[in-house]
C-alpha cells in the first residue's frame, strides 16, 4: 500500500521499502535513496513553509508530490518524501552536538521576530511557572516522606535524601529568577521569538551535510527552548556543556531571555522512584547530573552578558 503509493505520488519506481523505525522507511529506487516519513498531521507544514520563506538552509529538504504539496494522504495520516542521507556513524558525538549548536544558532539569528503580547500572556506565564515550581516541591516532599517510612532504605533513596537539600535550593531559585523575570518585564508588551527546533537527537545530526533531519517538532517559541530542551531532556549534559559557546557566542540572548532560563532549568526535573533499583539509580544519577551542570551552565550566560 505504502509502496504503491509513493510510486504513483512522486512518479518514482520503487523496488523496495526497508523499515528503519515504526514511522520512517527507506525507499530504494533504480537510482536513488529515499526516506519515507509516516506523521499524524500536517502541523509541520507550517513551519516548513517558515523554512523555504526564509531561504533557510542546513534542513533537510522535502520533496513535493506530482500534486505540487508536501505532505500525501496516507490511510488516516500523511507521508512525506525526503533525500536518504548516509549516517555519520564514525563522527564523534562531540563534533555532531558542536554542529547542532551552530544549526541552532543559524536558525534563530535568521528566524528572530519580535511579537505584541498583553498583560494577560505575561499573567498567565507566571502563573504557570508559578505552579509548575510549587507542584515539583510538592512532588519531591512527597518523595522524601515515602522513603522516610521505607523499612528497606535504597541506594537510590539515599541519593535522594543526600541531594534533597540541592533540589530545595534549586526550586527556590526558580522563585527568584521568576520574580526578577516579571519585574523586567514590567511595562513591556512585546517577547522576542523565533523558529525552534525542539527536537534534539543525534541520529538527526549529519555533520558532513551540515544538515538535521527530522523537522516534525518545529514551531515558533523562545529560542531558548532549544537549549532547554538539550539540558533537561537528554544524556549528553556534560558533552553538551563545553560546547554552548558555539552557541551563545552567534546568539545575544536579552536579559529577559537570560532570566527566563535560568528561571525554567531551576526547576529542577521530577523523578519516578519506582522497584526497579537499577533503574532509580540511573534516574538519580541524571538528576545529580543536572545539578551538577546548572552552577556551570549560569555562569556561562553570565560570561556571555560581559
Amino acid at each position: 500500500m505504502l509502496q504503491k503509493i509513493i510510486q504513483t505520488k512522486y512518479d518514482l519506481d520503487v523496488i523496495g521499502l526497508i523499515q528503519i523505525s515504526p514511522r520512517v522507511y527507506k525507499v530504494k529506487t533504480a537510482n536513488h535513496f529515499y526516506c519515507v516519513k509516516i506523521v499524524d498531521e500536517k502541523k509541520l507544514e507550517v513551519a516548513y513553509q517558515h523554512l523555504n520563506t526564509l531561504h533557510l538552509h542546513h534542513f533537510i529538504h522535502l520533496i513535493l508530490n506530482n500534486e505540487q504539496h508536501y505532505f500525501t494522504p496516507f490511510q488516516d495520516q500523511y507521508i512525506y518524501l525526503m533525500p536518504y542521507l548516509q549516517e555519520d556513524n564514525h563522527i564523534k558525538k562531540e563534533m555532531k552536538i558542536k554542529t547542532y549548536y551552530q544549526i541552532l544558532a543559524y536558525l534563530h539569528n535568521h528566524s528572530f521576530f519580535m511579537q505584541h503580547e498583553e498583560d494577560a500572556f505575561f499573567k498567565k506565564q507566571y502563573d504557570d511557572l508559578f505552579s509548575l515550581i510549587q507542584q515539583r516541591k510538592n512532588d519531591y516532599e512527597e518523595l522524601m516522606r515515602e522513603f522516610e517510612f521505607r523499612k528497606f532504605k535504597s541506594p537510590a533513596g539515599w541519593m535522594l535524601v543526600l541531594n534533597y537539600y540541592r533540589i530545595v535550593h534549586y526550586l527556590n531559585q526558580a522563585y527568584y529568577y521568576l520574580s526578577q523575570y516579571q519585574e523586567i518585564m514590567k511595562g513591556k508588551n512585546e517577547i522576542r521569538l523565533s523558529l525552534t527546533y525542539n527536537h534534539f537527537n543525534k541520529e538527526h545530526i549529519f555533520v558532513s551535510d551540515e544538515t538535521l533531519i527530522s523537522i516534525d517538532q518545529m514551531k515558533i517559541n523562545y529560542c531558548i527552548y532549544d537549549l532547554i530542551d538539550i539540558f533537561q531532556n537528554h544524556d549528553e549534559l556534560y558533552e553538551s556543556l563545553p560546547l554552548l559557546e558555539y552557541y551563545l557566542k552567534e546568539v545575544k540572548l536579552l536579559k529577559e531571555e537570560k532570566i527566563l532560563i535560568q528561571c525554567i532549568l531551576s526547576i529542577v526535573p521530577q523523578v519516578q522512584l519506582n522497584l526497579q533499583e537499577e533503574v532509580n539509580i540511573y534516574q538519580m544519577s541524571k538528576l545529580i547530573c543536572y545539578l551538577d551542570g546548572l552552577q556551570e551552565i549560569f555562569k556561562k550566560l553570565m560570561i556571555d552578558e560581559k
